[in-house]
């Protein structure tokens, strides 16, 4: 009869023999894409609002503040899917590093990852309440600005 390895079950498995997956990235990634998308869609709204207001401005110059209003929410959220994805893949670099030096550098990178996953819960929390206004303000008939 042929002789099997037994399959180990959990995080081990991802991050290779004898290693796990640093516990801060799943909230980490979590964070900034939530962050991300409040972004994106921020940007779709302060650009909507333009043609779904009931009174929406004419002039140019709110069309202008409007667009690059927009503009700063859309590089916001690309920003933020870009630090989620470098996150992740120092991660997979650090798991790959052996010795003293590897287990340093995992001790920092899981303080660093701890420290931009509780700055992104707050400003996840502001994107909440700005787009919780946005979308106020378009119920109430009006442009986000103007």
């Amino acid at each position: 009869m042929h002789a099997t390895r037994p399959r180990s079950r959990g995080r081990a498995t991802r991050a290779g023999p004898g290693k796990r997956d640093d516990p801060v990235l799943p909230a980490f990634r979590v964070t900034f894409g939530a962050g991300a998308l409040l972004c994106l869609a921020l940007s779709g709204l302060v650009t909507a609002s333009l043609f779904i207001a009931e009174r929406a401005p004419t002039s140019g110059q709110f069309l202008g503040v409007s667009l690059v209003v927009s503009g700063a929410f859309l590089s916001l959220g690309l920003l933020l899917f870009a630090v989620q994805g470098r996150g992740a893949a120092l991660a997979r670099q650090a798991r790959a590093v052996e010795g003293g030096q590897g287990a340093a550098l995992r001790r920092h990178l899981h303080l660093l990852l701890a420290y931009l996953t509780g700055g992104g819960l707050v400003l996840c929390a502001i994107l909440a309440v700005m787009t919780y206004a946005v979308l106020a303000r378009i119920d109430q008939g009006f442009a986000v600005f103007g």
